[in-house]
């Protein structure tokens, strides 16, 4: 394991809330990362990694991201604010997902089945947690006291306690469950040969309804102003929207080639679609839902997880 930077040791941000300007693309067939103003769409800086960068996390409370290397066995982070390369941590097995939550960073490791919890500040290992098979996609509730991983080769999910690190419960969902987005109330996840998106209440912890979409979905985003789910559809070339208070279908958009990771700027109104196949991004008005821009992002382009910051308030 490799000693963490001074700006990492210096693990007091916890006032550290304010909306990162950037969004970030990562290069997988490469060795950087892309940072787009959020406000402009413009490129600011590539920021090098090591090879075939995927997963990525924006931390809430400190000027970090978080990426993984699911070849290599290593996390690293980057400044948010200085947008440097920071250091490198080996944690081994295969790195994908990745989601800070209660001060720590969670980490699928789609090889051994597990979930290895890791402290950001100094690179200790705190936790390996035992999960289903090829966990991928995760995220994180408003108030950080669960992550929620999906267990592709399982279908179903699991929810982890952040203080005991224990598996509070397995969730059985559609096949091969891959990405996952959520709201207030609900969870949506995308079951990538389900052809499915299922909903799973917070409270409850219970599936409540699955929804056909496209073919092969793959990513998940939330627009909570306006009431939407985004799923992208990877065979098909579109996303299809979905209304959260109906949860209903009430449309589809028209992407570029092998639409794969997905999110959602609330603050600037804008959907952001990675075209894998194209290399490009194609940027939505959230509200009318025209595409306005496509950009160029490079070849092999894949943002696993939070590409996007997304500020969200926790109410106890």
């Amino acid at each position: 394991m490799l000693r963490l930077s001074v700006a990492l040791l210096l693990y007091g941000f916890a006032s550290f809330v304010v909306s990162d300007p950037y969004f970030y693309i990562n290069q997988q067939q490469g060795q950087s990362v892309s940072v787009f103003k959020r406000t402009d769409l413009i490129l600011t800086t590539t920021v090098p990694t090591l090879k075939g960068p995927a997963g990525i996390a924006i931390s809430p409370h400190n000027p970090w991201l978080a990426i993984t290397y699911p070849e290599q066995g290593m996390v690293s982070f980057i400044d948010s604010e200085k947008l440097i390369p920071l250091e490198h941590i080996s944690v081994g097995g295969s790195p994908f997902g990745v989601v800070f939550a209660n001060k720590l960073l969670f980490i699928s490791d789609w090889s051994s089945n597990t979930v290895k919890v890791i402290h950001p500040g100094t690179g200790r290992m705190v936790k390996t947690i035992t999960v289903g098979k090829s966990p991928a996609g995760m995220a994180t509730n408003a108030c950080e006291s669960q992550v929620w991983v999906l267990n592709r080769e399982s279908n179903n999910l699991s929810v982890i306690d952040t203080h005991d690190f224990k598996v509070i419960k397995n969730i059985a969902v559609g096949q091969a469950p891959f990405a996952l987005a959520m709201d207030d109330r609900f969870v949506y996840i995308a079951n990538s040969q389900g052809n499915t998106l299922s909903i799973v209440d917070l409270a409850d912890l219970t599936e409540i309804k699955r929804i056909k979409v496209g073919r092969m979905p793959y990513g998940v985003a939330v627009d909570r102003k306006q009431y939407t789910v985004y799923v992208s559809n990877q065979l098909e070339n579109t996303v299809s929207v979905l209304d959260s208070r109906t949860q209903q279908i009430i449309g589809t958009l028209k992407t570029g080639a092998y639409p794969e990771n997905i999110a959602v700027d609330e603050e600037n109104q804008h959907l952001f679609v990675l075209n894998w196949f194209d290399g490009s991004l194609s940027v939505f008005d959230s509200q009318t839902e025209k595409e306005i821009k496509r950009i160029n992002v490079g070849d092999g382009s894949r943002a696993f997880g939070q590409f996007v910051d997304k500020l969200v308030e926790c109410v106890k």
